[in-house]
């Protein structure tokens, strides 16, 4: 295979994974209003309707490069399994997902197009996170292991993969909220790479520095009022 065929078939699946996690933070917590106990009293009335939109900042970290790479701009969850992330900086791009389809367009160039079914374990993912947002726990834990801590002042829930196809792709998803709001998702994958989102107000907010250290940008997720 050609190596730009194959790097642009590698960066679509990872444009569709971060996707798929970030449709999970927007309204994520749905999942355990069905869980008794620390997780119901955290996330009672968390569940959100579609459409939904808000914020982000996503911060990565490839140990490809040299310094980190932060993008920004809007997400939003349509209803479904279809979902649309707008990168507003530091360049233009939108990707879609919807019908078993991801398509992605960098500002006004040509729409590239990919099947989900080329990413079995982006399939898996999307599984998921429509049960997620269904509040089918039951569902949610043939692929991933749960478990939520914390309390209103600062809650986490954390989904660790199960499957072998997903334990290939990630390590952990660990959402950081308060009250009722997700603030911070932090995605480690299985090759060491790591990336940290904000969303709502901490996206909002915005970051404190150009190329924010990774245990700087986790420690004010973890203790950001």
């Amino acid at each position: 295979m050609p190596r730009t065929l194959r790097s642009s078939r590698i960066c679509n699946r990872r444009i569709l994974r971060d996707a798929l996690i970030a449709f999970a933070l927007i309204a994520s917590c749905g999942a355990f209003a069905a869980e008794p106990g620390l997780a119901e009293s955290l996330l009672a009335g968390i569940a959100k309707t579609p459409p939904v939109s808000t914020p982000f900042v996503q911060v990565s970290y490839r140990g490809v490069l040299d310094r980190p790479l932060v993008v920004s701009g809007t997400l939003q969850w349509l209803g479904g399994d279809r979902m649309q992330r707008d990168i507003d900086k530091p360049f233009k791009e939108t990707a879609k997902i919807g019908e078993g389809e991801l398509s992605v367009q960098r500002g006004s160039g040509d729409v590239h197009r990919m099947p989900l079914a080329r990413a079995p374990q982006a399939g898996a993912m999307l599984a998921g996170f429509r049960a997620l947002l269904g509040g089918d726990v039951s569902a949610l834990q043939q692929d991933f292991t749960l478990s939520a801590q914390g309390g209103s002042a600062h809650w986490v829930i954390t989904l660790a993969p199960r499957t072998t196809q997903l334990k290939r792709q990630l390590v952990s998803i660990v959402i950081d909220g308060r009250a009722h709001e997700p603030r911070c998702l932090t995605v480690t994958d299985a090759n060491g790479d790591s990336s940290i989102t904000l969303v709502g107000a901490m996206a909002e907010a915005g970051l404190r520095s150009t190329a924010p250290l990774e245990s700087a940008l986790a420690a004010r997720c973890r203790n950001s009022q």
